[in-house]
């Protein structure tokens, strides 16, 4: 049995501010950015970039873009693959139901929101949460390398297939991915399930525990 089974202290989930439901779109005042990003200069210069952006169709369509959160210093980043409905009207990654088991999963290796950076690979929600195109991403995905190479992790974990394709440029499926080891320009970078995988199939939940438990290795921790 996964370890993030049982349910973790409810203090334990990173508070979300609320954006307005009946807003279309929400500009992010200054402390909207000091709230996310804390104090680091360059996260906020670029979270102020990305606000404006309007390269693709998905920013006419978006409630609200969905830039990351956590420790701009953390060692350990989490990449998924795109906002979903919660994370667009919220302006925050992972606040739905996969948020909440995300939550957990970070509790059972002794983990918090606050200890690590989340991000995606698309920072608008694309239509009825379809798989992203190849262009959005290639458009997308500069914003998150310079990410990266501002917080400078030590680990990268990539939550589900599209997010790891992306950044390692392949096609592989993703069982094939779990059991190979990477880099991402020298960085360690692991791949396992996105959280929404293992709310549709949890019997998944064994193997992504497997993956979680490469994190431990990788923090010195016992299991």
């Amino acid at each position: 049995m996964a370890q993030w089974e049982q349910p973790a202290p409810a203090a334990q989930t990173a508070p979300a501010p609320q954006a307005p439901v009946s807003q279309k779109k929400k500009t992010p005042d200054v402390n909207d950015t000091f709230r996310v990003h804390g104090n680091h200069a360059e996260l906020k210069a670029l979270y102020e970039r990305i606000r404006d952006c309007t390269q693709c169709a998905l920013s006419g369509n978006r409630k609200n873009f969905v830039f990351g959160m956590g420790n701009p210093r953390a060692d350990i980043l989490f990449i998924g693959e795109a906002p979903g409905k919660d994370e667009d009207i919220q302006g925050l990654p992972f606040v739905g139901r996969s948020g909440k088991l995300l939550d957990k999963m970070l509790f059972a290796i002794g983990l918090s929101r606050q200890d690590v950076y989340i991000a995606n690979v698309l920072k608008c929600r694309p239509p009825g949460n379809r798989d992203p195109l190849p262009d959005e991403v290639a458009l997308c995905e500069p914003y998150l390398k310079q990410q990266i190479d501002i917080i400078q992790p030590r680990l990268i974990v990539a939550l589900g297939r599209i997010a790891a394709q992306s950044l390692l440029k392949t096609d592989a499926p993703l069982g094939k991915m779990r059991r190979e080891k990477h880099t991402y320009n020298g960085i360690p970078f692991i791949v396992t399930y996105h959280p929404s995988a293992l709310l549709r199939s949890s019997g998944w939940k064994q193997y992504a525990w497997q993956d979680f438990k490469k994190i431990l290795n990788f923090m010195e921790k016992p299991v």
